[in-house]
């Protein structure tokens, strides 16, 4: 069962916690202050539910269309079409720091730090029993972590905020290296790891999660025995994660929170009709607009992205063991092959008459409604919740942690689970290491595809120039060294004077 949001408190708080008037009328009882405010648990609780929403945004969020697309965009899975200008920019690597949907990212990361600054600070003043105090300071650790790995991953040096503080003289602040952003999201995981339970409400971080990705933190920064020591243990009791039997039950409606998911974005059918607002009052959706992207004009969609044929070629590389097509690349993408459905209808069904042109276009599958609805929602809502981390990520990173550390048959031993859930034979290739790597950069690429990790797979592997010269020649004239990080806004560089701009850019 999803977790319900009380929306109308939630945007109270966030009118609250992004600033405080000074010329407030303190007689006035229907206006809080913060000496009336930060009192009660219920209080506490809903400051924090008021962070969440940072995340699944329509707009801002990393895990909401726009963070979805730029997580997307910059790979060699897809073609972007040019109506979607600030997405396609990014696509061809001609984007500026005017951007638009990289100004929202990176602000809506940094009123997440400062909300869970403003938590941390205020929950110390309390008296509290000790589980709620954990609790809040859990999982307020955890999303500053997140927003710092955003960013870090996103931008590398960035300013790192301590406090939250209305202090004008503070807002002014020098960006600090990547490899300090990265070890402030390590202390926030850290922490959240020591005080988040193992179990948690739906939609809330788990101590397992915060584990995740600190421990995929590691791996970016190739620190590959602190990784294994951080990501073995998800694998073992008392962690009871496993790959489900269906592929496809990771990207529904009706299998979320499975044994599979370690952290999920909710997505679901309150609020009103409009995804485009901030996401944060009782007349916003909380569903998402994403599969609108990736779907057909003949089943209501945008059709603003398709998968490319370099991209489908690469998913069929290998058979399964009937000689079938992988089930995987089934659930992941569909194109004009016997027996293909898309939208409950068979494909030639769909792409025939006025619609016969885009039979030749090959069409997303993955956290698309097209097992349940003969198309997409009219108001743009889809209610597929977000896995922001898989088991089968944990068990590919460290197939490639113990390739890094020389121990390839353990390697392949995560390769072949994996390989086994999707009916393929285990892993026949020679054992040098090379040649490890190369079955785990596939893996990642199938089982992972358009879960917003390739184009930090390419960029941490040093292959990323040579992957979009083999996807899109056109693209690869554009890409430049700077473009593997996004540039600092230009609104950041205006009112942040310390602030400089990536020396690339």
């Amino acid at each position: 069962m999803k977790t319900i949001l009380n929306l109308s408190l939630c945007f109270f708080i966030v009118l609250w916690i992004t600033g405080c008037d000074s010329k407030l009328d303190l007689s006035n009882p229907n206006k809080l202050t913060d000496s009336d405010f930060w009192k009660t648990e219920a209080q506490f609780s809903s400051a924090l539910t008021a962070v969440y929403p940072l995340l699944k945004n329509t707009n801002t969020g990393y895990y909401g269309r726009t963070g979805v697309r730029i997580r997307n965009t910059r790979g060699d899975e897809f073609l972007w079409r040019s109506n979607t200008p600030d997405i396609y920019t990014l696509h061809i690597f001609t984007n500026s720091n005017t951007n638009g949907v990289i100004q929202g990212i990176f602000s809506a990361c940094y009123s997440g730090i400062y909300r869970t600054n403003l938590i941390l600070q205020k929950i110390e003043e309390t008296s509290f029993s000790d589980s709620f105090k954990n609790q809040i300071k859990g999982e307020s650790y955890f999303l500053r972590g997140l927003f710092y790995f955003i960013l870090a991953k996103e931008f590398g040096d960035v300013p790192i905020r301590a406090a939250a503080s209305q202090d004008p003289s503070t807002f002014a602040i020098k960006k600090s290296p990547q490899a300090d952003v990265y070890a402030q999201a390590i202390g926030d995981f850290t922490e959240a790891g020591k005080l988040l339970q193992q179990t948690a409400e739906v939609g809330r971080p788990t101590r397992g999660a915060a584990f995740a990705f600190l421990g995929k933190i590691h791996v970016y920064m190739e620190n590959w025995q602190k990784a294994k020591d951080i990501l073995e243990p998800l694998t073992k009791a008392p962690y009871t994660y496993k790959l489900v039997d269906d592929y496809e039950w990771n990207f529904d409606a009706e299998h979320e929170n499975n044994e599979e998911s370690i952290f999920e974005i909710p997505f679901e059918d309150l609020g009103g009709t409009s995804v485009w607002d901030n996401g944060e009052d009782a007349n916003s959706a909380q569903g998402t607009p994403v599969g609108m992207d990736y779907s057909a004009a003949a089943v209501g969609g945008w059709f603003n992205a398709t998968i490319s044929e370099q991209a489908l070629n690469t998913l069929l590389m290998e058979k399964d063991k009937n000689d079938s097509i992988d089930y995987r690349v089934r659930m992941t993408a569909a194109w004009d092959y016997p027996g293909c459905m898309y939208y409950m209808k068979s494909f030639q069904e769909v792409f025939s008459g006025a619609n016969i042109s885009d039979a030749k276009l090959i069409w997303l599958l993955k956290y698309q409604n097209w097992q349940t609805m003969t198309a997409e929602d009219p108001t743009a809502r889809s209610f597929i919740n977000d896995r922001a981390f898989r088991f089968a990520d944990v068990l590919l990173l460290l197939g490639e942690i113990e390739n890094e550390l020389g121990n390839q048959s353990q390697a392949i031993n995560y390769i072949n689970q994996i390989r086994e859930r999707a009916n393929l034979n285990p892993y026949s290739g020679t054992t040098d290491k090379m040649a490890v790597k190369d079955e785990i950069i596939h893996q990642r690429y199938v089982e992972l595809f358009k879960e917003g990790e390739r184009f930090y797979d390419l960029r941490r592997w040093g292959i990323l120039k040579d992957a979009i010269l083999k996807a899109d020649p056109i693209r690869a004239k554009n890409l430049q060294e700077k473009h593997e990080y996004l540039p600092i806004p230009a609104k950041e560089l205006q009112t942040n004077t310390l602030c400089e701009q990536n020396p690339l850019w």
